[in-house]
């Protein structure tokens, strides 16, 4: 008859792949918001002024 051992300090199988995917979404989608907002201000800082005159 064999012994079998348990280990104590083995985590449970978590889905790692799953995590990792929803890590990656949420990075992308701040990364993207970000350059929009770096796009967003380069345009209004390099945009021609308009100075309304009396």
């Amino acid at each position: 008859m064999k012994t079998t051992t348990v280990k104590k300090n083995q985590k449970p199988q978590v889905n790692d792949t799953s995590v990792n995917s929803e890590l990656q979404q949420l990075y992308v989608e701040r990364i993207e918001r970000f350059m929009a907002l770096v796009e967003l201000s380069y345009a209004l800082k390099h945009s021609p002024k308009i100075i309304q005159s009396k």
